[in-house]
This record gives C-alpha cells, sequence and structure tokens, in this order.
C-alpha cells in the first residue's frame, strides 16, 4: 500500500505523568529549589525530588504503528494499559512526552467523560460540544434535529445534563459525533454503555462509517473488536505487546487472561484444605490395591446424563426430539480410564499452565463416523480426550465453536455435569468427555472448534491445557443462512384466511 494512504502515523510516542506524594510535597518542592537558590553556593545542598514525594509514571512507552486509510484498528488491553491515552494523543487531546504523531483528516474522538457542562442542557451541549468537534453554528443548526432523533432522549433534551444518566450521557455524545463530518473517528468504550437498541443503533453507524473513513476503537471487548476491527493493537502497562490482525491479537490477549487467571487459582489453591498435594499423588499411584473411585468415594467411573436430565440442569426444556431418542444416546456423558501411555504429540499451547493434555479431539456422526463437514442440523458427537499429568480435584473440559472472525457461536462444558459429583483423577489417568448435540445452521465457511482442559469450577478455575485450533469444520448448504447461527425450525405455519365478505362495506381512500 502506498505511503500516501497513510492517516496516522505513531513514531516512538512515549508520555510520562510527574505524580507527586501529595499535594502538599508538590508545593515545598520549588520552594526549597527557590531556598536552595538564594543560599551562599559553599552552602546549597542536593535537592532530591524522590525524597520529596515526586515519581513518574510512565503512560506509555515508545509506541510505534501507522494507520492506513479506511482500516478499523482496535486497542486492547486491562485497565491502566494506556489505551485512552494513546487515542487522546492521536485526537490532538494530549501532547506526548515524546515521539512525534502525524494525523491526515479531520478526527472526531468520543469520550464520554469530556466534551460536556454539566449545568448546560442537552440543546446547549450540543452546540458547545459540536463547536469543539470543528461544526459551525450553521451546521449545528441543521443537523440539530437529526441529533435529536438519533440520542432519542426526549424532553430530556432540555434539562442540564448534570440531570442525565451514564446512558443518555452516551446516547447524546455519540449522536453529536455520528454527525460531524470526520475523516477518523475514535471511540473509547463506545458500545460499553447504553441499552441494546442504542447499541444497535450505534453498530449500524459504525459499519456505515467503515465504507468511508478511517475508525480507531477502545474496548474490553474482544467480541466488538474482531466484528468491527481489521487490526488490533494490545498494551500492556504502556508498551506494545502485540500488533497484528484482530483475531490473532485477541486470541493471544485472551490466553493471557486465561494464564493469568490459572495462576491466581492455583495460588489460592495452595491454601485449600481440600487440595491435594504431589505427596498425596504418589501414595494414591503406590497403593491401588484397593479400587481407587472407591478410596475417593467415587461410586462410578462413568457419568452420563440425559437430554432430559440436562436440561434440568439447565432450567430449559428439553426438545421433544431429543426426548424420543432412544437411551443409549445421551446428551453428555464422561469416562475416566486408568493410567494410560496412549497419549501422544502432547504439544502445550499458550494460555495454559500445564498439569494436563489434551491429546484426542473428534466429531463423528450418530453411526461412529468422523464428521469432516456438516449441513446443520444432524445429530453429532464432540469427542474430547485429556491425560492428567498431576492430581487433578475438579477437571472440567470443555468446547468453543468459533467463526473465521473469531467469534464465539456456541459453547458448553462439563461442570453443571460434575459439579456435584467427586470425580478425581491421579496422574497418568485419561478422561474423556463426549458431547452429543445437533449441529446449528451456519452460513458457508471454515470453523474451527477450540477445547479446554482445566481444574476448578465454572467461573474459577485453572486452565491446564487449551487447543485453540483443534479441529477445522467446513460447513456446506445449499440453503440462504441469516445471521450468525441458526436452529432447526420444527415447523413453520403460514394461514391465509378466506376474504371478506365486501358487500356492504365502503373504503376510504
Amino acid at each position: 500500500m502506498s505511503i500516501d494512504t497513510i492517516v496516522v502515523s505513531v513514531k516512538e510516542v512515549s508520555k510520562t505523568y510527574r505524580l507527586w506524594r501529595t499535594p502538599g510535597d508538590r508545593l515545598i518542592y520549588p520552594l526549597k529549589r527557590i531556598a536552595n537558590k538564594l543560599l551562599p553556593t559553599r552552602l546549597r545542598g542536593s535537592i532530591d525530588p524522590e525524597s520529596l514525594g515526586l515519581r513518574d509514571f510512565h503512560a506509555l512507552h515508545d509506541v510505534s504503528f501507522e494507520i492506513h486509510k479506511g482500516e478499523s484498528w482496535g486497542f486492547i488491553g486491562t485497565n491502566g494499559s494506556g489505551k485512552s491515552t494513546l487515542l487522546k494523543i492521536i485526537s490532538g487531546n494530549l501532547r506526548p512526552s515524546s515521539g512525534t504523531v502525524e494525523v491526515d483528516g479531520k478526527v472526531a474522538i468520543l469520550d464520554y467523560g469530556s466534551g460536556f457542562n454539566g449545568d448546560f442542557t442537552g440543546r446547549e451541549n450540543i452546540f458547545l460540544k459540536g463547536a469543539l468537534l470543528g461544526l459551525t453554528r450553521k451546521q449545528l443548526e441543521e443537523r440539530f434535529q437529526a441529533i435529536a432523533e438519533f440520542a432519542d432522549i426526549g424532553d430530556f433534551i432540555d434539562q442540564p445534563v448534570k440531570t442525565y444518566s451514564t446512558g443518555m450521557g452516551a446516547r447524546l455524545g455519540f449522536a453529536i459525533m455520528a454527525h460531524v463530518d470526520a475523516d477518523i473517528m475514535i471511540t473509547d468504550e463506545a458500545l460499553g454503555v447504553g441499552d441494546a437498541f442504542f447499541v444497535q443503533k450505534c453498530m449500524r453507524h459504525i459499519r456505515s462509517f467503515l465504507e468511508r473513513g478511517t475508525f480507531l476503537f477502545v474496548s474490553h471487548s474482544t467480541n466488538d473488536v474482531m466484528t468491527l476491527c481489521d487490526n488490533a493493537v494490545w498494551l500492556d502497562h504502556g508498551r506494545v505487546v502485540r500488533i497484528g490482525k484482530a483475531s490473532e491479537v485477541c486470541r493471544a490477549y485472551i490466553s493471557s487472561i486465561d494464564r493469568r487467571s490459572s495462576q491466581d487459582f492455583l495460588g489460592e489453591s495452595q491454601t485449600d484444605e481440600l487440595y491435594v498435594t504431589e505427596t498425596d499423588n504418589q501414595s494414591l499411584a503406590e497403593n491401588r490395591v484397593e479400587p481407587i473411585a472407591a478410596r475417593l468415594g467415587v461410586p462410578s467411573r462413568q457419568i452420563s446424563v440425559s437430554a432430559a436430565e440436562l436440561a434440568a440442569l439447565k432450567n430449559h426444556y428439553a426438545p421433544f426430539m431429543a426426548l424420543d431418542r432412544s437411551p443409549s444416546l445421551r446428551l453428555a456423558q464422561i469416562e475416566i480410564k486408568d493410567p494410560s501411555s496412549e497419549a501422544e504429540d502432547l504439544i502445550n499451547e499458550d494460555g495454559a499452565v500445564g498439569g494436563g493434555k489434551i491429546f484426542s479431539v473428534t466429531i463423528t456422526d450418530a453411526q461412529g463416523g468422523l464428521v469432516p463437514s456438516v449441513l446443520g442440523g444432524e445429530i453429532i458427537c464432540l469427542t474430547i480426550r485429556a491425560v492428567a499429568e498431576k492430581i487433578i480435584r475438579r477437571p472440567i473440559i470443555g468446547f468453543q465453536l468459533k467463526n473465521n472472525l473469531g467469534l464465539t457461536l456456541i459453547a458448553e462444558n462439563t461442570f453443571l455435569v460434575t459439579q456435584d459429583k467427586d470425580i478425581f483423577l491421579c496422574a497418568g489417568e485419561v478422561i474423556t468427555a463426549r458431547f452429543h448435540f445437533a449441529m446449528p445452521l451456519m452460513p458457508v465457511g471454515e470453523y474451527v472448534v477450540r477445547v479446554g482442559f482445566a481444574d476448578g469450577v465454572e467461573d474459577n478455575n485453572a486452565l491446564l491445557d487449551v487447543r485453540h485450533d483443534a479441529l477445522l469444520l467446513r460447513c456446506e448448504t445449499s440453503g440462504v443462512r441469516h445471521g450468525l447461527v441458526g436452529v432447526p425450525m420444527l415447523g413453520i405455519d403460514i394461514l391465509r384466511d378466506d376474504a371478506p365478505q365486501l358487500s356492504g362495506m365502503s373504503f376510504e381512500i
């Protein structure tokens, strides 16, 4: 791509803030410097700013990248990573401490915390913030009605903004930005507030804007970033961790979060009275005369849950076609085998902390044959096998079906099936989970299955192993599909009533 299509160029940008321990320290430091200069040279002493509570906070460190016209970029990272600071520098609201930023085009930034005067009405703030974004009084008068209709806050348009809820402020702010003739749109958590109807309206406007402009987006939602953005920047403590395609950067970011969460869980587990140590594991392995299941209080080496039972666990009604299946077909099944050395190609992937390995993932049809592609609606079985490398107190196996953007279409795990069972794995034991379900209806294309093996509970666990691209599945269908996923219809009824009697009836046109 030629260099003249570059609309944003960020080169070695850093931002440093000087922070004082107290406001008093900030006042005392210059006074001491003045007093020091008034003393004779031989009596002057050194003044150490750090001893007076001064420290430097580096919000950004040598950040560099280029954005071309028409591209959409997402910026992700934990709170305090420097995302908002970077976009404020690009928009011109902040000056960098070092480095250069070059922007070719008019920029509109949506930041809910700036540009509004709380004592002014919504109507007055439209003219105030619109002027800050470069619109003339005449332009704002011409666009006022459209802005008010987009915000859709009714009579509150003439009430002070300080009386608005967060969602109402978001509506007004986005409505103003949506009617600015900008070449580059910057939004900071634009979809993080507001009701579902407003979010959908924002999404439609953003997609329309992407046909003609450049879009920069800060969000904690990786799904939103993957949906709206071509590329992404991952920041951590002001430093660039990764730049690239949105799906790849988001996947790496999610893996990092998984790893951090797993490490936190393992740290907590060390103090858990129920946590079993490696010494316990060795003892169990050396004394296998008594069955492990009996010693641990496990009534069976296999757990199966029917469609109706799982429906009760999930608090929904199972469809009649699932209830009518033969008892041999189960919706979820977990099986644990004795120590095995069959596991091969045990490769640990990013995002996991170790302690278990997934070594087999297959999709089969009702007859047991491998399924390379699907049409949608057929009954399939997803089988995941994993081996324990240490004591695993509460094993969980789960999967996600993702589209080419990395968005999760369906997801399931074994937690509900095992939460009231004492499932326990020793090192070397193999666990098998089988998920029986009807495939959803999906647009033609390729999909990936992500599988994971964890120890803990559903919302607090250690991710032992993960396979981001365990299987590649192709959907082939001749029908037109709408949306991300569809469901097999149980029936469609269309009724046509008889024509009404027209005699004695009159119509006004």
